[in-house]
């Protein structure tokens, strides 16, 4: 297993390319598209990163579209890319429901890699504990 230190993964989504990466030294996350940065992040200590950024398109009609990317990295990594369409505020609080059902998922895993390694790690740590607590109730 050789350990690197760059991970990064390609999306595509409608027309746009989203390019994901994660350092593993310095917990920095990364969503660029082309040359353009869209979100950056360092990660560190808090397990939960939710934020919103906006893309505009290249396309003839330029339009703009709306981002919110998800991270979990406590046990298992997930790493979620969501399009939402913009809501106005109101001072009802039923608007705030429809505002969080307007987001759709876009991208159900950003980074791959990372969750197949999270998984493989809390099933190597679980079988190994288990394996210790046998050979400890033996003895």
């Amino acid at each position: 297993m050789i350990f690197e230190r760059l991970q990064r993964q390609t999306h595509q989504v409608n027309t746009s390319q989203f390019e994901v990466s994660y350092d593993r030294l310095t917990t920095r996350f990364n969503i660029v598209s082309g040359e353009k940065l869209l979100y950056s992040k360092l990660l560190l200590f808090w397990p939960f990163h939710k934020a919103r950024f906006e893309f505009q398109t290249s396309q003839p009609n330029n339009k703009v579209q709306y981002y919110e990317v998800r991270i979990f990295w406590f046990i298992f990594w997930s790493a979620k890319l969501y399009s939402y369409s913009p809501v106005p505020l109101a001072v009802d609080p039923s608007s705030a429901k429809e505002a969080q059902l307007s987001s759709t998922i876009v991208v159900p895993e950003l980074l791959e890699i990372r969750r197949r390694k999270s998984i493989g790690m809390l099933i190597y740590s679980s079988v190994m504990s288990a394996i210790r607590f046998v050979l400890h109730m033996a003895t």
